[in-house]
Formats: C-alpha cells, structure tokens, sequence
C-alpha cells in the first residue's frame, strides 16, 4: 500500500488501553500523576506515523463507555467493562491531543463508538476511490474490509486482506456480524445463541449467508450434514429475536456527521511544538526524548 491512496483508520482506544495494562507505572509528570498509558501510547503512534507517513489518517477515540445507543438497545452490552478512572480519563485526553499534534483528525463522541467513527472514514475513504488500512486488534472491525484494504494488528504485525480475512473467519468480513451475533462475543459481552460455537456458526453462515437466509428457511437446518442439527434448529428457533439483536449490537452503523477527505489529510506540526507540549503538560525527559529520537 501506498500512503497516498490509503487512508489510515487507527483504533487509537486499543492502543491506549493496551499501554495502561502494559506499561509498569513507574512514568509520571510533575506533579506526580501517572501517565504510564500516555508514554506507551505515544511511542506506538511515532512508530506508526515514522513507518507509515501517512497521507490520510483518522484516529477514534471511544468516548461512549455505557452511554452510546448500544446500551439503550441492551443494557448488559459490555458491562464486563469499567469505566476508566480519573486518572486513566485524564490520560485519555492527553493522548488525543498528543494525536492532534502528529496532524491526525481525532473523533469520538458519548453516542458513537470509535469502530462506527472508523466505519465513516472508510466511508469517506471508498467515496474518494482510496484504499482503507485499518489499524487495531478488534475483530469487529475486520467487517470494513473490501477488496484491496487491510486489517492490521500492529502490536503482533498480522496483517490480513480481504482474502486472509475469509480464511481466517471462512465467511465474508461483511457477514462477521451475523457469525458473531450467533457464536457470541465475549469481549463485548455478547452471549451469542445458547449451545452455539464458532464452527456451528460458520457452518451455518456458510449455508444461508445471513439470518434473515437462515431464519426464512430454518427447517432446512435439519438437513444440513452437521452435528446435533436437530438441537440447532431448536436453540435457533428459541432464539430469533435475541440473534438479530445482537448483530445490531455488533454491525457498524457510521454517525451522520459529514467527513470529508481534506479533514482525514495530516498536519504534522514540527519539533519545537511537540516539545512546548509536553513541556506544558509537565511530561517528563522520557517523553522529549521520544520527540527528539523521531525528528532525528
């Protein structure tokens, strides 16, 4: 990929949770809070825009933890999850503004998650003919991924394709919701249907190609040359409502806000602010340091 026909959809959430629970809380600013996620968030988003030197990118933040629609439609929705505390929510804010000045648009919002703000950018990005690399660790959002685009776990480098996608979850990314609404998904605190694995469910998926496939001729479950279709068909029969349900959960729905592709266009600024930043933010030498191996 060249960075001039990709834009870049970076889950920065993933990356920033990531060095919460990675980095030993031993970084601090003056006045002595912790920003052990600011410090290894940054050195990942230098290292990405040093690999990348992106022409388009667009960083999602979630900021709608337990107040987005999705908990409207099903309050249990994530509720394995806690919201972050003062200190991790102040270290949020730095790492977005730290993501501002490398010149990448930023978005969030309390009613949209970060995937549905990714899901607008690669609208934005297949308006304009370009490329989408989707930069995170979710699942979820392998259902973004066409023909020529990529899902790109960066902390593991595995990189997989429209094609390596399919053989990986052996169903389209586009039916990634309805695999997932039946085999649940329990980092998001979806159950799934009752008795149904990841393999019943791509069996079933592979046959009808979606529920409302599946749930229009469900008797032809019973014939199908599987384990237990008998039971299939009756926890499938039992569970219509909840099944459709969950893939609303799952399924991406983009805000309605315009994004255009001059917003998605980066404007790094120099050295010299990088350095005011962080002065001001009372970030430590570790943290200059970070900026000054970059522009070296």
């Amino acid at each position: 990929m060249k960075d001039s026909d990709t834009v870049y959809l970076l889950d920065s959430s993933i990356y920033i949770f990531q060095a919460w629970f990675g980095y030993p809380d031993h970084f601090h600013d003056q006045a002595g809070q912790s920003v052990n996620a600011v410090y290894g968030y940054m050195k990942t988003l230098l290292a990405q825009c040093r690999a990348l030197r992106p022409k388009y990118m667009l960083a999602a933040f979630d900021e709608s933890l337990f107040s987005g629609f999705r908990h409207q439609l099903y309050p249990d929705y994530k509720a394995n999850r806690a919201l972050p505390d003062e200190s991790l929510a102040r270290q949020l804010q730095l790492c977005r503004e730290l993501t501002e000045l490398a010149g990448v648009c930023c978005v969030g919002d309390a009613v949209y998650e970060a995937d549905d703000w990714l899901a607008l950018g690669a609208q934005t990005a297949k308006s304009a003919g370009l490329r989408c690399a989707v930069i995170t660790r979710d699942k979820d959002l392998a259902q973004l991924v066409g023909e020529g685009d990529l899902w790109w776990d960066w902390a593991k480098d595995v990189r997989r394709d429209h094609r390596a996608l399919i053989d990986h979850w052996q169903v389209e990314p586009s039916q990634i919701p309805d695999l997932l609404a039946l085999m649940g998904d329990s980092a998001d605190n979806i159950p799934g249907v009752a008795g149904i694995g990841e393999k019943s469910a791509q069996a079933l998926m592979s046959h009808f190609g979606s529920l409302e496939h599946l749930y229009s001729d469900l008797d032809a479950v019973l014939t199908l040359p599987v384990r237990g279709a008998k039971r299939l068909h009756a926890v499938l029969q039992a569970s219509q409502d909840q099944a459709f349900l969950f893939r609303e959960l799952i399924r991406l729905r983009p805000p309605p806000d315009a994004l255009t592709l001059n917003q998605l266009e980066c404007a790094p600024v120099g050295q010299d602010k990088w350095l005011d930043f962080i002065s001001a933010a009372g970030l430590g030498a570790e943290f200059k340091n970070l900026v000054n191996r970059y522009y070296a």
